[in-house]
């Protein structure tokens, strides 16, 4: 478990990256930070998301009734 939590942690401090579809090897991003960057925007657009989804959901409801 141990071996994995370090992989996790070294996955998450590498630069974002994307495979080239004409060479099949990752390259990174210009200006994309660390996988863990990534993640945290990720995070914050889905909880944005979710959200917005709430508050339209609460307006919907109050229509109806």
């Amino acid at each position: 478990m141990g071996k994995l939590v370090k992989i996790g942690e070294s996955l998450l401090n590498k630069m974002v990256s994307r495979v080239n579809p004409m060479t099949g090897l990752s390259e990174p991003i210009d200006n994309g930070g660390t996988n863990a960057d990534a993640l945290k925007r990720v995070a914050k657009l889905l909880s944005k998301e979710k959200r917005l989804r709430q508050s339209k959901s609460q307006q919907k409801n109050k229509e109806l009734n």
